[in-house]
Formats: structure tokens, C-alpha cells, sequence
């Protein structure tokens, strides 16, 4: 299958951070793109690490599950890709309420940075794909994903970039600038973004919708690049 992001493999360098405008915006096809991307350019070494995993049983499919079987669809060995989730949760929902139907304690931001770290030791290329929205809260102190990857940035030496993920319908507008903004006032350097769910055949409001997108710049006058939109039902896994 073709690449849809393929253009981004020149981005792909330390550690990425998959993160989305909402759930269900097609972070973990956007996680699969960018690893196939990778793969592509040269990487052989590839990690794909999910934080939080929310609304799964032990035992069932999770995001990790679908970026390794889309990957094997695409003719990526199997020995190329290392999957590794942090905390599983059967609840679908965020972390927090999640963990506390399970009745366990959620990682710390410490806990999941070290892991993305030993990961980095030994991959070209490490993706984290995260739960939700940007400011979902991953550990139960208010800790969220620009944070998390923040935390990545201080503890390696490596570059440590963050992929957002939105939709191509009405409201996306606002939830992609609210979601760089987000990003931008906690220091965090954004590569681009991404549309999901890219409909095969894109009404008026789809394509002005990328248009506007595609021109967004940050404060300071850089341009954030579209890295690409996914068509929907790419691949054949399903994703958050």
C-alpha cells in the first residue's frame, strides 16, 4: 500500500510523539504512516510505545497491535518493529477514571520517559502515540502528553518532535489551533501536522478545511507543515 505521510521521513529522527486534536482522529494510523515512512528511508531499528492504553482487556487487540499489523501489510519485517505499552486500562475513557475502576496507580511521567529512553538506546526511531487529546492527563498529577514530551527532551540526547493528529469535518479549525497553541505555550517543537479520516471523496469544507491547515504558521512566523492526510480505511486495522 502506498504512504501517505511518506514525505515526513526526513523529520523522523529520535524520538516522535503522536498526539491528536481529539480521540478517534487517527493517531494510530498516523503512528503506522510515520513508522512505514521510516522504514522506507532507511530506519531498520523502529519503536512504537502507547503510554496508556485505555479500553482494552489483557489479552485483546490494542493500538500497538494495529501499527504492527498495518506495517506487516505494508511487507515491513516483523524483526524492524518493537511495540511496548506502558499501563493497559479496560475502561475506554482517559487515564485517570480508568485506572481508578481498575483500582491501580497510574505510571508517572518518570516512568514512561525512562522507558521511551532504554527504547532509544536501541532504535533508530522511537513513536509514542498518545491517549486523546493533547491535554489529556496521563499519570493522576495533571501531567499530559506536551509534557511527557517535554520530559523526553531533557533526559536524551536526541531530537524529540510532536506530530498532531485532527480531523477533516467542521470544527477542526478550532481544534487544530487550540491543540498548537497547547503545544506552543509549553515549549514544545511541533513537526506538523497530520489530517485523518480523509474522505475518498472530500466535500468543499474537507479541502478548505486542509487548505487553511496547510497555511497555518506559529507565532514566531514558521510554517507548520501538512505532513500529508490519511485516507480513510487505509491499511486495514482499526485505530484510535
Amino acid at each position: 500500500m502506498g504512504n501517505p505521510l511518506s514525505d515526513a521521513a526526513e523529520l523522523l529522527n529520535g524520538v516522535v510523539v503522536v498526539t491528536g486534536t481529539d480521540t478517534d482522529v487517527g493517531k494510530t494510523y498516523a503512528t503506522a504512516a510515520l513508522a512505514l515512512a521510516g522504514y522506507s528511508s532507511g530506519r531498520r531499528r523502529i519503536a512504537v510505545y502507547k503510554p496508556v492504553q485505555t479500553g482494552v482487556l489483557s489479552g485483546d487487540s490494542g493500538d500497538t497491535d494495529d501499527v504492527a499489523r498495518l506495517l506487516s501489510e505494508a511487507g515491513v519485517p516483523r524483526e524492524v518493529l518493537t511495540t511496548a505499552e506502558g499501563q493497559r486500562l479496560s475502561a475506554p475513557m482517559a487515564p485517570p477514571p480508568a485506572a481508578a475502576i481498575d483500582q491501580v496507580p497510574l505510571l508517572s511521567l518518570d516512568d514512561h520517559a525512562e522507558r521511551i529512553a532504554a527504547l532509544l538506546r536501541d532504535h533508530d526511531l522511537v513513536l509514542v502515540e498518545g491517549s486523546g487529546g493533547v491535554l489529556v492527563e496521563l499519570d493522576g498529577q495533571a501531567h499530559n502528553i506536551a509534557d511527557l514530551s517535554n520530559l523526553i527532551g531533557r533526559n536524551v540526547d536526541r531530537n524529540v518532535g510532536v506530530v498532531l493528529v485532527g480531523r477533516p469535518d467542521l470544527g477542526t479549525l478550532n481544534h487544530t489551533l487550540l491543540s498548537l497553541d497547547a503545544l506552543y505555550r509549553r515549549g514544545v517543537r511541533v513537526l506538523g501536522t497530520v489530517l485523518g479520516s480523509w474522505p475518498s471523496k472530500p466535500q468543499a469544507l474537507h479541502e478548505t478545511n486542509r487548505d487553511y491547515i496547510r497555511n497555518i504558521h506559529a507565532e514566531d512566523g514558521t510554517s507548520v507543515p501538512l505532513l500529508g492526510t490519511i485516507p480513510l480505511g487505509w491499511g486495514s486495522a482499526a485505530g484510535d
